[in-house]
């Protein structure tokens, strides 16, 4: 195991810029994740880790080594890749130890190694089979088991679940979870499913256009995102933007949404002292689906809101309701029993003590005071 620390680091491909001043410090034993739309840069820095690209600018350690210039070979990192990479004519024995044999690790090293892999990933009774004798999820850990018996300092995974169903995603989400509970490796992971960023992370890393947005632990993440952007991408569905007016006093702040179908008053009162310093500003109140409920189970700290409901769509757990509030389309989730008629009236209730609110400008979170 090891620390990873990633300083300053850019990466340019001409005129491009794919990595913009990237600084992380990954601690030693921790599962961090890179998450980002397509083209954000994340899968450009696992490879830079990997030593599969150089750096423009920057620099890389890797416990107590400096790794910047080291070949992938020389830096102790173990990739797992999407597409598993498989030799389709070996058996999962000779794929596990393939690397094995080329760095002429004696046999019976090779077989204790193999016999602890394969014990760890359940995939002793399949040691004998072809990959193409595999399921998808078989193939996952062979992959991973070929990464293990080398011992690294340090794993990477390129986006390893993206192929599998939804359902055995799931099963391996969790494997993997056990796993690294087991190991305490170090693991830095990419993907683009928030699920897997939310669930197997210890921090995450959220990127858009080669630059950090925010790297923190995944509640962090959630209830108080860094900027708009992060707010937007992560949670399904996204976060609920609306640009309200504050005005009022420090101790007693109201915010006011006035869109194309009327206004909406949300008096805050002195719950978010945050905004004592935009009195007389426009700011945009962010709002999460599960923070609106239906209004007659409402309490303390809740707004009262009219809505029209455009859309309904159950989901089994939840009822995922779009509305409209004073003309702007909203998002909420539900109650499962919760069932309005489309085109129907209703009133909501919206927890304003969980809301957020950004600066209009840069969409910088504005900070609890």
């Amino acid at each position: 195991m090891a620390s990873l620390n990633i300083e300053t680091v850019w990466k340019k491909y001409d005129n491009f810029i794919a990595l913009r001043d990237v600084n992380l410090d990954i601690k030693d034993g921790e599962f961090v994740v890179l998450v980002g739309p397509s083209g954000c840069g994340k899968s450009t820095l696992l490879s830079i880790i990997a030593g599969l690209e150089e750096t423009s600018y920057g620099s890389l350690t890797l416990g107590d080594r400096e790794v910047t210039d080291l070949s992938s070979k020389d830096r102790n990192i173990a990739m797992v890749f999407q597409s598993y990479a498989l030799y389709p004519t070996m058996t999962v024995r000779q794929n596990i130890t393939f690397g094995m044999e080329n760095r002429k690790v004696p046999k019976d090293e090779q077989a204790k190694a193999v016999a602890e892999v394969a014990k760890l990933l359940q995939i002793e009774p399949l040691l004998d089979r072809k990959p193409s004798q595999l399921s998808g999820g078989q193939r996952q850990r062979v992959a991973m088991g070929r990464a293990l018996v080398r011992d690294p300092q340090l794993f990477l995974f390129d986006e390893p679940l993206s192929n599998l169903d939804a359902k055995l995603r799931v099963e391996m989400r969790t494997e993997m979870k056990k796993l690294h509970k087991r190991l305490g490796q170090t693991i830095v992971y990419v993907t683009h499913d928030q699920v897997e960023a939310m669930t197997l992370s210890d921090r995450i890393v959220v990127m858009n256009g080669g630059v950090i947005q925010q790297f923190a632990d995944p509640d962090t993440i959630y209830q108080k995102p860094a900027n708009t952007f992060v707010a937007g991408f992560m949670g399904s569905p996204s976060m609920n933007f609306l640009p309200v007016t504050i005005s009022g006093t420090d101790n007693d702040v109201t915010a006011t949404f006035k869109g194309d179908g009327g206004e909406v008053v949300f008096p805050l009162g002195s719950t978010h002292p945050e905004l004592a310093g935009f009195i007389g500003k426009t700011v945009t109140l962010g709002a999460r689906p599960e923070h609106f409920v239906p209004a007659e189970v409402s309490g303390d700290g809740m707004v009262r809101v009219s809505a029209t409901v455009d859309v309904v769509e159950p989901t089994g757990p939840d009822t995922m309701v779009v509305f409209t509030l004073a003309g702007k389309s909203l998002v909420a989730v539900l109650p499962a029993k919760f069932r309005p008629d489309e085109e129907e009236a209703v009133e909501l209730a919206l927890n304003i003590k969980e809301a957020v609110f950004f600066d209009v400008d840069s969409g910088d979170l504005i900070p609890d005071v």
